[in-house]
């Protein structure tokens, strides 16, 4: 049983900063977390293509020492003012500590200039590896 006359505490106003609370906590876990993408991990791509395709493909280097998955890279299509025109999203499923691994995204279009980011990872445990 609660206090009596405190039934009434979880009003809309309550929630809705409750709710605000933990939305601002979670973009910052996320932030915290594409910050710490260019210390872990650096990219190389370029503009390619695969039976007449369009694509983006590069190299991801792991410079941890713990092994990752489920890598997930975005890649932006920019125009020529470099405004995101597209974006495509795909994952790479293991990129062992110290090590450098191959990826390749079909892209919808062509675009003058790409960019390619590190939006989210997992570490594995070391019994894992």
């Amino acid at each position: 049983m609660g206090v009596p006359g405190r039934e009434r505490d979880m009003t809309p106003k309550t929630v809705a900063i409750a709710l605000l609370v933990w939305w601002l906590g979670a973009a910052a876990l996320a932030a915290a977390q594409f910050a710490e993408a260019d210390r872990f991990f650096a990219l190389e791509w370029a503009e390619g293509e695969r039976r007449g395709r369009p694509n983006v493909n590069g190299y991801i280097v792991n410079n941890y020492r713990v092994r990752a998955s489920n890598v997930r890279l975005r890649i932006e299509s920019l125009d020529a003012s470099g405004k995101p025109v597209a974006t495509t999203d795909t994952y790479v499923p293991d990129v062992p500590a110290g090590s450098r691994v191959y990826f390749e995204a079909p892209i919808k279009q062509r675009a003058p200039r790409y960019r390619v980011t590190v939006v989210g990872w997992d570490w594995r445990e070391a019994s894992g590896q």
